[in-house]
């Protein structure tokens, strides 16, 4: 009896430790747009003075697979912190999509075809 007793207050226990490791990972709309806004600000501390600074990187995940789109920015940020913080971006959207139901399109987006450094910034000219 008191095996069962054991046994029953280790399954119980351990249940319940897996349901809340399961909620602790859900993600919600808002984280995702938070870590998009971070990201972006990290894009926005690196400015460049000539065409060959200027990189893409995809981001994202749609819920066909592949990327969202693609960020432009210039390698004169921490580009392995971008890189770490588009990565963990593009984790919990797959997660948040399959979480959530979320349907796609399943179009792939383009790579930028042209980059070039204007005022300052990375952008796409064509």
């Amino acid at each position: 009896m008191k095996i069962f007793l054991s046994f029953s207050l280790f399954v119980g226990v351990f249940a319940s430790c897996e349901q809340m490791a399961q909620i602790k990972q859900e993600v919600t709309r808002e984280q995702l747009d938070q870590q998009l806004v971070a990201i972006e600000a990290l894009i926005e501390e690196g400015s460049c003075t000539e065409n060959s600074q200027c990189r893409f990187i995809p981001y994202g995940s749609k819920a066909c697979g592949g990327p969202q789109g693609y960020l432009i920015f210039s390698s004169n940020v921490d580009v392995d912190e971008l890189q770490t913080k588009v990565d963990a971006y593009t984790k919990a959207e797959a997660t948040y999509n399959k979480q959530e139901g979320i349907m796609s399109d399943c179009s792939i987006p383009p790579e930028p075809a042209k980059l070039g450094c204007v005022d300052g910034n990375c952008v796409q000219l064509e």
